[in-house]
Parts: C-alpha cells; sequence; structure tokens
C-alpha cells in the first residue's frame, strides 16, 4: 500500500520532499491570488459595445422564432 502524506485543511496543498524543496516552489512572499489590474476605459467600453452586439442579436434571433 503507498505512503499516506500528510493532508491539511485545505486538501490541495503540495508536499515537496527532499533537499531542493526551495527550488521546486515559489518563494513564500510571492502572493498567487494578487488580482489583475482593472481594464481600461477603452477596453470597459469595447465590451460594453460586444455586449450590446450579443443582446441585438439574441433579440433578432428571439424574434425570428417567435413570428
Amino acid at each position: 500500500m503507498p505512503e499516506q502524506h500528510d493532508i491539511d485543511a485545505r486538501h490541495d496543498s503540495i508536499l515537496v520532499e527532499g533537499d531542493d524543496a526551495d527550488h521546486v516552489l515559489p518563494p513564500q512572499e510571492l502572493d498567487p491570488f494578487t488580482p489583475e489590474p482593472a481594464p481600461t476605459q477603452d477596453a470597459r467600453n469595447v465590451m460594453w459595445v460586444a455586449v450590446a452586439i450579443m443582446v441585438v442579436i439574441a433579440l433578432i434571433l428571439l424574434y425570428a422564432v417567435l413570428r
């Protein structure tokens, strides 16, 4: 039977064994959960245009189906 490793409360921890554990994992001071910066105003405008186009297409399809 394989050896059972310790599991923390999150159940997704990575256990690195051996002498080179520091070379395998990133340093602890790096925050892997840093949020992405907010999109620029131009990018937001483009996203709203894309949403508007999708709504128009959905309305056209709905009209065509219910006609």
